[in-house]
Protein backbone atom coordinates (compact mmCIF):
# COMPACT_ATOMS: atom_id res chain seq x y z
CA UNK A 1 0.00 0.00 0.00
CA UNK A 2 1.38 3.21 -1.02
CA UNK A 3 2.34 5.79 1.92
CA UNK A 4 0.22 8.55 3.03
CA UNK A 5 3.18 11.45 1.75
CA UNK A 6 3.44 9.39 -1.55
CA UNK A 7 -0.07 10.15 -2.17
CA UNK A 8 0.15 13.83 -0.37
CA UNK A 9 2.65 14.32 -3.17
CA UNK A 10 0.44 12.86 -6.25
CA UNK A 11 -2.19 14.96 -5.23
CA UNK A 12 -0.40 18.00 -5.06
CA UNK A 13 1.24 17.47 -8.48
CA UNK A 14 -2.02 17.24 -9.88
CA UNK A 15 -3.19 20.30 -8.17
CA UNK A 16 -0.09 22.12 -9.13
CA UNK A 17 0.05 21.33 -12.55
CA UNK A 18 -3.94 21.33 -13.84
CA UNK A 19 -4.81 25.09 -14.12
CA UNK A 20 -8.08 24.21 -14.37
CA UNK A 21 -7.87 23.27 -10.61
CA UNK A 22 -7.72 25.91 -8.22
CA UNK A 23 -7.67 24.60 -4.78
CA UNK A 24 -7.64 20.97 -3.40
CA UNK A 25 -8.89 19.75 0.02
CA UNK A 26 -9.12 17.05 2.55
CA UNK A 27 -12.09 16.05 4.27
CA UNK A 28 -13.16 12.74 6.22
CA UNK A 29 -11.73 10.89 8.97
CA UNK A 30 -7.82 12.08 8.69
CA UNK A 31 -8.78 15.73 9.17
CA UNK A 32 -10.97 14.50 12.23
CA UNK A 33 -9.11 14.72 15.60
CA UNK A 34 -11.14 12.52 17.39
CA UNK A 35 -9.92 9.82 14.91
CA UNK A 36 -7.13 6.98 15.60
CA UNK A 37 -5.48 7.24 12.01
CA UNK A 38 -5.10 3.68 10.44
CA UNK A 39 -4.45 1.98 7.19
CA UNK A 40 -7.75 1.80 6.09
CA UNK A 41 -8.82 5.18 5.90
CA UNK A 42 -9.97 6.78 2.74
CA UNK A 43 -8.52 9.21 1.13
CA UNK A 44 -11.21 11.95 0.58
CA UNK A 45 -10.04 14.86 -1.40
CA UNK A 46 -11.65 17.42 -3.25
CA UNK A 47 -10.90 19.96 -6.08
CA UNK A 48 -12.38 23.07 -6.66
CA UNK A 49 -11.95 23.83 -10.20
CA UNK A 50 -12.92 26.12 -13.27
CA UNK A 51 -14.52 23.37 -15.42
CA UNK A 52 -16.01 20.18 -13.86
CA UNK A 53 -17.43 19.18 -17.31
CA UNK A 54 -14.18 19.36 -19.19
CA UNK A 55 -12.51 16.78 -16.70
CA UNK A 56 -16.02 14.29 -17.02
CA UNK A 57 -15.32 14.18 -20.65
CA UNK A 58 -13.44 11.09 -20.18
CA UNK A 59 -12.20 8.95 -17.42
CA UNK A 60 -8.89 8.13 -18.72
CA UNK A 61 -7.06 11.26 -16.90
CA UNK A 62 -7.90 9.90 -13.42
CA UNK A 63 -5.27 6.71 -14.56
CA UNK A 64 -2.22 9.52 -12.68
CA UNK A 65 -4.20 8.27 -9.75
CA UNK A 66 -2.69 4.57 -9.87
CA UNK A 67 -3.93 0.68 -10.76
CA UNK A 68 -7.49 1.79 -10.74
CA UNK A 69 -9.48 -1.81 -10.20
CA UNK A 70 -12.69 -0.42 -9.08
CA UNK A 71 -15.06 2.93 -9.41
CA UNK A 72 -18.37 4.64 -8.65
CA UNK A 73 -19.29 7.71 -10.02
CA UNK A 74 -22.57 8.70 -7.80
CA UNK A 75 -23.68 11.42 -9.92
CA UNK A 76 -23.55 9.38 -12.65
CA UNK A 77 -25.96 6.44 -11.59
CA UNK A 78 -29.78 6.55 -11.97
CA UNK A 79 -30.85 4.33 -9.20
CA UNK A 80 -29.89 6.42 -6.87
CA UNK A 81 -30.47 9.89 -6.18
CA UNK A 82 -26.94 11.86 -6.35
CA UNK A 83 -26.41 13.54 -2.73
CA UNK A 84 -24.45 16.30 -3.83
CA UNK A 85 -25.69 19.42 -5.68
CA UNK A 86 -26.16 19.87 -9.05
CA UNK A 87 -23.10 20.27 -11.12
CA UNK A 88 -20.81 18.80 -8.11
CA UNK A 89 -19.24 14.94 -9.43
CA UNK A 90 -17.54 12.46 -7.50
CA UNK A 91 -15.30 9.32 -8.26
CA UNK A 92 -15.09 6.66 -5.85
CA UNK A 93 -11.86 4.83 -6.63
CA UNK A 94 -10.29 1.22 -5.12
CA UNK A 95 -6.80 0.82 -6.81
CA UNK A 96 -4.79 -2.63 -6.35
CA UNK A 97 -2.89 -1.50 -3.71
CA UNK A 98 -5.63 -1.61 -1.06
CA UNK A 99 -5.81 2.39 -1.29
CA UNK A 100 -9.62 4.17 -1.48
CA UNK A 101 -9.17 7.53 -2.77
CA UNK A 102 -12.78 9.53 -2.71
CA UNK A 103 -12.44 12.39 -5.15
CA UNK A 104 -15.20 15.51 -5.61
CA UNK A 105 -14.93 17.77 -8.22
CA UNK A 106 -16.27 20.92 -6.98
CA UNK A 107 -16.97 24.09 -9.13
CA UNK A 108 -15.09 27.20 -7.86
CA UNK A 109 -18.30 29.48 -8.01
CA UNK A 110 -19.61 27.08 -5.67
CA UNK A 111 -16.75 27.56 -3.04
CA UNK A 112 -18.68 29.19 -0.60
CA UNK A 113 -21.54 26.51 -0.33
CA UNK A 114 -18.99 23.54 -0.12
CA UNK A 115 -17.58 25.43 2.61
CA UNK A 116 -20.48 25.88 4.44
CA UNK A 117 -21.76 22.41 4.01
CA UNK A 118 -18.67 20.23 5.94
CA UNK A 119 -16.91 21.02 9.40
CA UNK A 120 -14.38 18.84 8.39
CA UNK A 121 -12.27 20.39 5.54
CA UNK A 122 -8.93 20.85 5.61
CA UNK A 123 -6.69 23.34 2.93
CA UNK A 124 -3.97 21.88 0.97
CA UNK A 125 -4.11 23.92 -1.87
CA UNK A 126 -5.33 27.34 -2.16
CA UNK A 127 -3.87 29.36 -5.55
CA UNK A 128 -6.17 32.04 -5.36
CA UNK A 129 -6.69 32.69 -1.96
CA UNK A 130 -10.93 31.46 -2.43
CA UNK A 131 -10.72 29.21 0.90
CA UNK A 132 -11.66 30.75 4.31
CA UNK A 133 -8.72 31.53 6.05
CA UNK A 134 -10.16 30.23 9.54
CA UNK A 135 -10.83 27.01 9.10
CA UNK A 136 -10.77 24.55 12.24
CA UNK A 137 -11.74 20.66 11.35
CA UNK A 138 -13.97 19.42 13.86
CA UNK A 139 -16.67 16.93 14.48
CA UNK A 140 -18.65 18.52 17.16
CA UNK A 141 -21.87 19.14 14.98
CA UNK A 142 -22.49 15.29 14.86
CA UNK A 143 -21.80 15.17 18.75
CA UNK A 144 -25.32 14.27 20.81
CA UNK A 145 -26.51 17.42 22.50
CA UNK A 146 -28.74 17.03 25.67
CA UNK A 147 -32.12 16.49 24.17
CA UNK A 148 -35.28 17.63 25.26
CA UNK A 149 -38.18 16.32 26.93
CA UNK A 150 -39.93 16.40 23.45
CA UNK A 151 -37.01 14.98 21.83
CA UNK A 152 -36.76 11.89 24.27
CA UNK A 153 -40.86 11.18 24.26
CA UNK A 154 -40.70 11.10 20.17
CA UNK A 155 -38.05 8.88 20.11
CA UNK A 156 -39.62 6.42 22.51
CA UNK A 157 -43.33 7.32 20.66
CA UNK A 158 -41.21 6.21 17.43
CA UNK A 159 -39.67 3.10 19.06
CA UNK A 160 -43.16 1.73 20.68
CA UNK A 161 -44.82 2.46 17.73
CA UNK A 162 -43.15 0.97 15.47
CA UNK A 163 -42.33 -2.01 17.53
CA UNK A 164 -45.73 -3.42 16.77
CA UNK A 165 -44.63 -3.33 12.91
CA UNK A 166 -42.36 -6.23 13.32
CA UNK A 167 -44.65 -7.58 16.38
CA UNK A 168 -47.40 -8.07 13.43
CA UNK A 169 -44.64 -8.99 10.51
CA UNK A 170 -43.21 -12.20 12.58
CA UNK A 171 -46.81 -12.98 14.11
CA UNK A 172 -47.63 -13.09 10.12
CA UNK A 173 -44.93 -15.17 9.09
CA UNK A 174 -43.12 -12.07 7.18
CA UNK A 175 -39.30 -12.45 8.54
CA UNK A 176 -38.23 -9.76 6.34
CA UNK A 177 -40.79 -7.69 6.16
CA UNK A 178 -40.35 -7.46 10.41
CA UNK A 179 -36.74 -6.95 9.71
CA UNK A 180 -37.12 -3.99 7.64
CA UNK A 181 -38.56 -2.50 10.38
CA UNK A 182 -36.89 -3.43 13.26
CA UNK A 183 -33.49 -2.46 11.43
CA UNK A 184 -34.19 1.13 9.58
CA UNK A 185 -36.32 2.25 12.22
CA UNK A 186 -35.97 0.42 15.64
CA UNK A 187 -32.67 -0.02 15.44
CA UNK A 188 -32.41 3.95 14.95
CA UNK A 189 -34.42 5.07 17.85
CA UNK A 190 -32.48 2.67 19.89
CA UNK A 191 -29.03 3.94 19.21
CA UNK A 192 -30.65 7.14 19.78
CA UNK A 193 -32.01 6.35 22.98
CA UNK A 194 -28.53 4.80 24.56
CA UNK A 195 -26.88 7.78 23.44
CA UNK A 196 -28.62 9.85 25.43
CA UNK A 197 -27.86 7.71 28.37
CA UNK A 198 -24.16 7.62 27.48
CA UNK A 199 -24.81 11.43 27.95
CA UNK A 200 -26.52 11.61 31.33
CA UNK A 201 -23.73 8.95 32.32
CA UNK A 202 -20.54 10.78 31.07
CA UNK A 203 -21.76 14.51 29.90
CA UNK A 204 -23.08 16.55 26.71
CA UNK A 205 -22.01 16.91 24.33
CA UNK A 206 -21.06 13.28 23.81
CA UNK A 207 -19.50 11.72 20.70
CA UNK A 208 -20.52 8.58 19.47
CA UNK A 209 -19.26 8.57 16.00
CA UNK A 210 -20.33 8.10 12.53
CA UNK A 211 -22.99 5.62 12.75
CA UNK A 212 -22.56 5.01 16.20
CA UNK A 213 -19.56 3.34 16.09
CA UNK A 214 -18.43 4.20 19.58
CA UNK A 215 -20.89 3.93 21.37
CA UNK A 216 -20.26 0.63 22.94
CA UNK A 217 -17.49 1.37 25.05
CA UNK A 218 -20.19 3.80 26.87
CA UNK A 219 -22.74 0.93 27.64
CA UNK A 220 -22.37 -1.64 30.56
CA UNK A 221 -21.27 -4.91 29.80
CA UNK A 222 -24.89 -6.51 30.14
CA UNK A 223 -26.37 -3.21 28.00
CA UNK A 224 -23.53 -4.52 25.27
CA UNK A 225 -24.59 -7.78 25.62
CA UNK A 226 -28.22 -6.88 25.13
CA UNK A 227 -27.22 -4.59 22.26
CA UNK A 228 -25.30 -6.94 20.66
CA UNK A 229 -27.71 -10.20 20.77
CA UNK A 230 -30.32 -8.08 18.89
CA UNK A 231 -28.62 -8.62 15.84
CA UNK A 232 -29.79 -12.38 15.37
CA UNK A 233 -32.53 -11.84 13.56
CA UNK A 234 -32.12 -15.35 11.04
CA UNK A 235 -35.23 -16.67 12.43
CA UNK A 236 -38.92 -16.21 13.80
CA UNK A 237 -37.97 -17.15 17.23
CA UNK A 238 -34.80 -15.11 17.16
CA UNK A 239 -36.36 -12.41 15.81
CA UNK A 240 -38.94 -12.62 18.60
CA UNK A 241 -36.25 -12.59 21.07
CA UNK A 242 -34.28 -9.41 19.63
CA UNK A 243 -37.86 -7.82 19.85
CA UNK A 244 -38.17 -8.19 23.42
CA UNK A 245 -34.43 -8.01 24.30
CA UNK A 246 -34.92 -3.98 22.39
CA UNK A 247 -37.93 -3.28 24.42
CA UNK A 248 -36.17 -4.31 27.28
CA UNK A 249 -32.89 -2.12 26.55
CA UNK A 250 -34.76 0.67 25.49
CA UNK A 251 -37.04 0.76 28.14
CA UNK A 252 -33.84 0.58 30.88
CA UNK A 253 -31.90 3.48 29.03
CA UNK A 254 -35.45 5.82 28.38
CA UNK A 255 -36.31 4.77 32.76
CA UNK A 256 -32.83 6.22 33.37
CA UNK A 257 -32.27 9.20 30.83
CA UNK A 258 -36.16 10.82 31.45
CA UNK A 259 -35.06 10.01 35.86
CA UNK A 260 -31.23 11.74 35.11
CA UNK A 261 -33.56 14.73 33.17
CA UNK A 262 -36.09 14.86 35.37
CA UNK A 263 -38.26 14.34 32.27
CA UNK A 264 -41.84 12.24 32.80
CA UNK A 265 -41.19 8.42 32.31
CA UNK A 266 -42.56 6.62 29.37
CA UNK A 267 -43.09 3.69 31.61
CA UNK A 268 -46.80 3.43 31.40
CA UNK A 269 -46.70 4.21 27.42
CA UNK A 270 -44.29 0.88 27.16
CA UNK A 271 -46.48 -0.96 29.30
CA UNK A 272 -49.70 -0.53 27.33
CA UNK A 273 -47.54 -1.12 23.97
CA UNK A 274 -46.32 -4.64 25.42
CA UNK A 275 -49.79 -5.03 26.13
CA UNK A 276 -50.89 -4.52 22.86
CA UNK A 277 -48.34 -6.98 21.43
CA UNK A 278 -49.48 -9.75 23.58
CA UNK A 279 -53.14 -9.13 22.60
CA UNK A 280 -52.00 -9.73 19.21
CA UNK A 281 -50.41 -12.78 19.67
CA UNK A 282 -53.45 -14.14 21.79
CA UNK A 283 -55.18 -13.45 18.23
CA UNK A 284 -52.99 -16.20 16.99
Amino acid sequence: MRRPEELFALFEKIAVEDQRIRAMTLEGSRVNPNVTPDRWQDYDITFLVTDVDSFRQSDQWLDIFGDKIFMQKPEAMELFPPDFPNGWFSYLMLFSDGVKIDLTLVPVSDARDYFEQDPLIQVLLDKDQICPGNLRPTDEAFWIQKPSETFVHDCANEFLFVSTYVAKGLLRGELLFANWHFEQILRKELHRMLGYLAGVKKGFPLNTGKHDKWLLPFLSESQRTQLLGTYRLDSMESAWNALYAAMDLFEEAAQEVCGALSYPSINGDAKRVRGYIKTLKELE
